[in-house]
């Protein structure tokens, strides 16, 4: 019998090798895990497994299955131990299905054979395919319709024992190459020419060889194959030297070669100035001998008599002006032709499609990094130092393959840790000590052959540009530049642009432009080499960056922190230079924009730096010194060094009010009632948190009110009055909302989410928490999304999710060590200890304790250390060092009591009362059981809360005693 049944054939590759490499228990192992994630796929996908060998033979009644359960497949391979690749080909067709009989079957027979010619055809199809890749036949791409897979063809192929050529089409997913596989000895791709079918290695082109693999950029080869198949003629890779313009461009070529019958033909124009350069090159890439006609028609003709081909004009900047009278002829004359040049300047020519070139993306550069280190040096075997230096290395040269290739040659010598040590010398460590002798030998080279083709307008405007940092937007360039010496006086905008097609600078989505950091020092060494100009008037660039200091330093706030706070570097910067220069306003305006943005981004110990360096200014005003004293206690503060704020707030407070500054005193008067509510002086913190509100509403200063109120729940949550916290969250939310202020909106939501968790409500808190990260990762907040990350590993814990609240609580700690929130940092040790504690790894469990507790002795931070003590006393009780335990845990009820943090006190007591009955004192154990319950109750603390499920755990501890009993 005959049924019409997807048929998937999968082969896992380079097994042997891998398994000469593991040993074979190792890979036996290995092969388990494989078959076990193959076959948990099975029931999801209704497969059926036939056969088995180093991949799998499996059927499905439905191509959408099969197709599924592919790309599934790959991914459960990819994250193995030790990952594994296959190939897999798909077919849909008839087969018949044979029974074996059982005597048969129990001698090692399959229970069901496959017939039928599908079967060897889907086999042909997966031995095309590369590690990864999933190919299908047009068969099995009809059968699966308009899905929302991706596809994408790889043209017609010969498979051995198949009469016809088949099209094959690669399925795949976000990750996936959809790169042509090679030729090879069962299938090859072929080329219709005429009524003949033509293998693709016999199309005629003059591409260059490949010296070494291919790295990255598939995105990129993509993008270029989808828009030829969409019909474009004409394609400019547009990239700055050393981006990997003619990489990407000959490897196109190479791999997309089947799609051109007519051939690839690859012109080098690097020695090209004129018409005649631009001829020889192309006729001797064609191989078309120049007669006496006019050449250009010549090879207008040449190129059209081959039909649908390829024609890659390499290196087109620096004879871009001919570009109409010769490209633009060849479009006219050869219609079935198409066009790929690599440029560093836009042409624009007519028909023209310009693809930016970005750098390599993170993963790819340490690749490419890494390969290429080991083609210099063969034995090359990254430590893990060098591997720690491989990423800010790459990072460092700006992705640039040019740049990365030159820096790993130089391994022979120096280790990649190193290297990262020596990338302030970066031109002399890139150059090339190998047998190059072209441009591209050293980075300097390939600038300087860049910096040549400007205009003295575009040189100079470049060398303004490159006074920021971090990027700009096209605003800031408006004001930053000044190019009214030049002839014209042409406009910031057009000279923008203008570098933007010449690849000096990069444009971002968003409207944001930046120049590679290796250009940008590139900028600063000339300017270095040449001097600065001798006369009575200022340097151009030191005009530039006067007027780039005085831009960052008029903005508010508001714009201080737009676009996720994507100025910080330019602030941070600007206050810096305006400190420098003596510009006192400038440098005080600057921090308080700088330190509006790093305390959402970090770190925050650079907030208290450039406070230092402002504060050293002679002449400051009362004013002044409130807004740089506020500034410098809000960052201690923010590290948590908060006995190193606090002389620094109270002086800017005395300053505020010398000076009548009524709204500096209430944000001062609003950061001295938190931090006085943190170091345990809770009735000196609702003083001066009261004081702020009553400023803040005379002054009707509505954002300053959400901040006092926010605070105001805080301070009434840690002491357990929940209703009055309440009423102030809301209240603050209210006001956020009003303002449309998106970034108080999700702090106040972060604190309502600890309100509901008090309360036990921990659905509502997972929501508020969530919504809080949401908002915080939208607008760059990372000291909110820190927190948030935190408290939802605390829930996901307390809800017995404990390896996904320690993949929260570990990002967490990411977060608070880069922003330098040392606060944080202890909150999420004590937390993780509670997790290793959860899971019996009480060794685990107790370093991080101890390593939290070393925090919070360092800061001061009682609250933190009462709390940590008491889960620590708890650790020791379970370990039975019952005097260890009752130590710990009276210290932190002292420590808790002292900040009147009465929630925190009655988890601790019910921590006392689990210990004292595992030491068998019950009278204690009941008695520090009723204290906590006491404090639930008159606190509305629910059931679900943390200490709601403590008093439970306590309770059935007791109940299990007196059963013994």
């Amino acid at each position: 019998m005959s049924d019409q049944l997807s048929m998937l054939l999968t082969d896992v590759v380079d097994s042997t090798a891998l398994s000469q490499r593991l040993g074979d228990a190792a890979m036996a192992s290995l092969w388990a895990a494989h078959d076990r994630v193959a076959r948990d796929l099975m029931p999801r996908w209704h497969g059926r497994e036939i056969d088995k060998s180093d991949g799998l033979l499996l059927l499905f009644d439905h191509a959408l299955d099969a197709a599924g359960y592919a790309l599934a497949y790959h991914r459960a391979l990819a994250a193995l131990p030790v990952p594994l690749k296959a190939r897999a080909g798909l077919h849909v067709g008839e087969v018949s299905l044979r029974e074996n009989i059982a005597s048969d079957v129990a001698r090692g027979a399959k229970p069901l054979e496959v017939e039928g010619l599908a079967k060897p055809l889907a086999a042909r199809v997966m031995s095309a395919a590369m590690g990864g890749q999933t190919l299908l036949t047009s068969h099995a791409r009809a059968a699966l319709g308009s899905s929302t897979l991706r596809f994408q063809s790889h043209g017609h192929w010969r498979l051995k024992g198949v009469a016809e050529p088949i099209e094959l089409f690669e399925l795949g997913d976000e990750n996936s190459p959809f790169t042509p596989p090679p030729d090879g000895a069962k299938a090859y791709r072929v080329v219709r020419q005429r009524d003949l079918w033509l293998p693709v290695r016999q199309v005629r082109h003059s591409l260059p060889a490949e010296r070494d693999a291919f790295v990255g950029r598939h995105d990129a080869l993509l993008e270029l194959a989808h828009r030829f198949d969409a019909g474009a003629r004409l394609v400019s890779v547009l990239g700055m030297g050393g981006s990997g313009k003619t990489r990407l461009a000959t490897h196109f070529g190479w791999a997309w070669l089947g799609n051109f019958p007519g051939g690839v033909w690859f012109c080098d124009l690097s020695q090209a100035r004129g018409m005649d350069g631009i001829t020889h090159a192309v006729a001797a890439a064609l191989d078309v001998p120049l007669g006496k006609d006019d050449p250009v028609v010549q090879l207008g003709n040449a190129i059209a008599g081959r039909g649908p081909c390829l024609v890659i004009l390499d290196n087109f900047e620096q004879v871009s002006r001919h570009g109409e009278e010769t490209l633009g002829h060849w479009l006219d004359r050869a219609g079935d032709a198409q066009f790929l040049v690599t440029t560093r300047e836009v042409m624009g020519l007519a028909g023209e499609q310009v693809y930016a070139l970005a750098p390599l993306p993170p993963n790819a550069a340490a690749e490419l990094f890494v390969r290429r280190a080991v083609a210099a040096k063969s034995d090359f075997q990254a430590s893990p130092d060098d591997e720690a230096a491989i990423a800010p290395l790459v990072k460092l040269l700006d992705g640039l393959p040019l740049a990365i290739e030159l820096a790993a040659a130089r391994v022979r010598l120096l280790p990649p840790n190193v290297l990262l040590l020596r990338m302030s010398e970066r031109f002399k460590v890139l150059t090339s000590a190998g047998g190059r002798r072209d441009r591209q030998a050293t980075l300097r080279a390939t600038f300087d052959w860049s910096w040549d083709l400007l205009s003295p307008a575009e040189r100079a405007a470049l060398t303004q540009i490159s006074v920021f940092e971090g990027g700009f937007t096209l605003e800031a360039a408006e004001v930053v530049l000044d190019l009214s010496a030049f002839e014209g006086a042409p406009w910031p905008m057009d000279t923008v642009q203008s570098l933007v097609e010449k690849s000096f600078v990069r444009q971002h989505p968003g409207g944001r432009f930046d120049l590679l950091v290796s250009m940008q020092e590139y900028v600063s060494e000339r300017l270095r080499a040449v001097g600065l100009p001798p006369g009575d008037g200022e340097a151009p660039w030191l005009a530039a960056q006067r007027r780039h200091w005085g831009y960052f330093a008029s903005l508010d706030e508001k714009r201080a922190v737009e676009d996720s706070c994507a100025d910080t570097d330019n602030l941070v910067t600007a206050a810096r230079r305006a400190t420098q220069n003596g510009d006192t306003q400038a440098a005080v305006d600057a921090l308080g924009g700088a330190w509006a943005a790093l305390r959402l981004r970090g770190p925050f110990s650079v907030g208290a730096e450039l406070a230092a360096g402002v504060r050293a200014m002679p002449g400051l005003d009362a004013v002044q010194q409130a807004h740089i004293e506020s500034v410098a206690g809000s960052a201690l503060q923010a590290a948590g060094r908060m006995s190193e704020a606090l002389p620094h707030l109270e002086a800017a407070l005395a300053n505020a009010r010398a000076a009548a500054d009524q709204p500096c005193e209430a944000f001062v008067l609003c950061r001295l009632g938190q931090l006085y509510c943190t170091s345990g002086r809770i009735e000196a913190g609702g003083q001066s948190l009261e004081a702020a509100l009553a400023l803040a509403c005379q002054l009707a200063d509505s954002v300053l009110e959400c901040d006092v109120r926010n605070g105001l729940g805080s301070l009434n949550d840690e002491m357990g009055r929940l209703a009055d916290a309440r009423l102030h969250y809301e209240a603050a939310l209210r006001i956020a909302r009003s303002l449309s202020d998106r970034r108080r909106e999700g702090s106040v939501r972060g604190n309502l989410g600890n309100l509901h968790a008090s309360l036990g409500e921990m659905n509502r808190a997972r929501v508020e928490y969530e919504a809080a990260l949401s908002v915080a990762r939208a607008v760059g907040d990372r000291q909110v999304e820190g927190n948030m990350l935190c408290n939802l590993g605390l829930l996901h814990q307390m809800q017995d999710r404990v390896d996904e609240g320690r993949s929260h609580l570990e990002a967490a700690l990411v977060i608070a060590r880069e922003l330098g929130h040392a606060r944080l940092e202890c909150i999420v040790l004590c937390n993780l200890g509670m997790a290793f504690d959860a899971l019996a790894r009480r060794g685990e469990a107790r370093r991080h304790y101890d390593a939290a507790l070393a925090v919070a002795r360092r800061l001061g931070d009682r609250r933190s250390e009462g709390q940590t003590l008491g889960y620590l006393g708890l650790l020791q009780a379970r370990e039975n060092d019952f005097s260890g335990a009752r130590a710990c845990l009276e210290g932190g009820e002292r420590l808790l009591h002292e900040v009147s943090d009465r929630l925190s006190v009655a988890v601790l007591l019910c921590c006392t009362a689990e210990a004292e009955q595992l030491a068998g004192a019950g009278e204690p154990a009941l008695a520090a059981l009723n204290r906590a319950r006491a404090i639930a109750e008159e606190a509305g603390a629910g059931a679900d809360s943390e200490l709601g499920r403590a008093l439970q755990r306590v309770g059935a501890l007791f109940q299990a005693a007196r059963q013994d009993s």
